[in-house]
């Protein structure tokens, strides 16, 4: 069958509508690929649909309309009769036909974005709980040390020039770690920090255990310190962004001494 006799046979037609077998389909596709005279009448199909589907009443002269309507008449057993509207029964049967098809991609479109965000409510729920499990093992940790017998709590109370200052220290030198309160500080300034010294007293020896972080709502949280030194006395004193070598007296604002009793 050569290109012309594949223009007038209507398998074009039924190519367009989707009405052949795959094998057919695929023969065709690939003839319009070789054949630009081929290409160009399905194009012109297509341009046909589109006009049906916008409710454009077909032209009776012209010829891919009328193979278009003998072949949905046929699928769609129309039955002619003198009344002049039975030439659009047909057609009104495959613009139902776009216009259905034209709902059901768009629903299909609105499946696929709720799956979408379905996948990402799951994901973010996902997150959401680890982060959590997260939390609840650090309160976990935080309660096994603040229960322990061996856990010290330590008052470290206002210095001289900053005596409404106060915080608070729980101690466990076996588990090495410290956790640290400070809620009673002032709000850091800016570019400053506090830094908190492990002290043993005699004689009297500062080792940094950290700048404490600045944010605001830290001051409202336990801080875990690691601290496997034999500690005496906790201090803390106001430094320079990045903190100090050793503390800077004159900025003390809190100190404490474990009692050993």
């Amino acid at each position: 069958m050569d290109t012309k006799e594949l223009i007038e046979s209507g398998d074009l037609e039924l190519y367009v509508c989707g009405a052949l077998p795959a094998n057919r389909a695929q023969e065709i596709a690939q003839i319009s690929k070789q054949h630009p005279e081929v290409l160009e009448e399905i194009i012109s199909i297509e341009n046909a649909y589109q006009r049906l589907a916008a409710g454009l009443a077909p032209d009776h002269n012209d010829e891919t309309y009328a193979k278009l309507e003998a072949i949905i008449g046929a699928k769609n057993k129309v039955l002619k009769s003198p009344s002049s509207w039975s030439p659009y029964i047909g057609w009104a049967a495959a613009g139902l036909l776009l216009i259905a098809s034209g709902y059901f991609y768009n629903a299909n479109n609105e499946a696929n974005e709720e799956i979408v965000q379905i996948e990402q409510q799951k994901e973010f729920l996902e997150t959401e709980n680890i982060e959590m499990e997260s939390i609840n093992s650090q309160y976990v940790s935080t309660l096994q040390v603040l229960s322990d017998p061996k856990t010290v709590k330590v008052n470290l109370a206002g210095q001289a020039g900053f005596e409404s200052s106060n915080a608070v220290a729980f101690y466990n030198n076996e588990k090495n770690v410290t956790y640290i309160d400070t809620k009673g500080l002032p709000e850091v300034p800016e570019n400053m920090v506090y830094q908190l010294w492990s002290l043993t007293l005699d004689p009297l020896t500062p080792t940094s255990l950290g700048t404490l972080p600045t944010e605001k709502d830290a001051y409202n949280e336990l801080l875990r310190i690691d601290n496997d030194y034999d500690t005496q006395a906790f201090g803390i004193t106001l430094e320079e962004a990045g903190g100090a070598i050793a503390p800077t007296l004159e900025r003390l604002y809190t100190l404490g001494v474990i009692d050993k009793g």
